[in-house]
């Protein structure tokens, strides 16, 4: 049920990264765009960003390998910024955080509805 509002989301600087680096290679999209798109992520009310610090790059480099390179770097900060601020649904594509302990993944369907893609 929608109720108009959105809820917050929470992301770090390590996605907006990946996403304009995406963004900018795709074809017909271009680096100009891409960093539209970055900086709306950046200024939206309604996306709070997590910086990575030190901290949080030292856990994840230690966490890293018992995904056995299943997750990237930065899905596997994701869980840990993500476990840090009480964040249990992740809103992906990527069927790799369906294997992470205590993170449920949604994705969008055709018609733009969330689903439970963690049975």
């Amino acid at each position: 049920m929608r109720t108009g509002r959105s809820p917050l989301g929470l992301i770090t600087d390590f996605i907006i990264n990946e996403t304009v680096t995406i963004l900018g290679r795709r074809r017909g999209f271009g680096a100009h765009r891409a960093v539209e798109v970055g900086r709306a992520m950046l200024t939206s009310p309604r996306v709070f960003t997590v910086y990575v610090d030190e901290g949080i790059l030292n856990e994840a480099l230690t966490t890293y390998p018992a995904y056995d390179g299943r997750l990237s770097l930065t899905d596997v900060v994701s869980t840990i910024v993500m476990k840090r601020y009480g964040v249990r649904e992740i809103f992906s594509h990527d069927a790799d955080f369906d294997s992470v302990g205590g993170i449920r993944r949604l994705a969008s369907t055709h018609s733009g509805d969330l689903t439970d893609r963690k049975n």
